[in-house]
């Protein structure tokens, strides 16, 4: 498997906030809000017209998005609390935490189950990448059967 990492990323905002592009020019400037490391590689194909989306979400202790699925991918990077991750495609439905620093990509149409299982909030970024032009990011969905969650 092979591993990605958002350092790259974190690299070119290191190098931009520290870069001038011209003589006399005020510099340009980025603050990463989120920097996660991904385990596994995704390849990722959008359809246009398509909206890109980035929301920052809080998740209270026992709170939980219910059982959904997005039309398009969606990148998460957790910034602080663990989320737990139900899979339906999971044959025995078990649990996976993301903590502080995980991120993980959900491909599209694909059925599961996030919440905070934890006591203390959740904070998260997600990027919807390639939402139907003016279409609904998230589609509440049936838990599958195997899934006691």
């Amino acid at each position: 498997m092979k591993l990605l990492t958002a350092t790259p990323f974190a690299l070119f905002a290191i190098f931009a906030a520290t870069t001038a592009f011209g003589a006399g020019q005020p510099p340009v400037t980025a603050t990463p809000v989120a920097l996660a490391t991904l385990h596994q590689s995704y390849s990722i194909t959008v359809k246009k017209p398509a909206d890109l989306i980035v929301v920052k979400v809080k998740v209270p202790p026992g709170g939980s998005f219910g059982w959904h699925s997005h039309p398009s991918a969606v990148a998460v990077a957790i910034k602080s609390g663990t989320l737990t991750l139900y899979d339906s495609g999971d044959p025995s439905c078990t649990a996976k935490r993301f903590s502080r620093g995980q991120g993980f990509v959900e491909k599209p149409n694909h059925v599961h189950l996030a919440r905070n299982e934890g006591t203390t909030p959740v904070t998260l970024y997600a990027t919807y990448l390639g939402v139907p032009h003016g279409g609904n990011p998230n589609v509440p969905a049936q838990g599958p059967a195997n899934c006691p969650a």
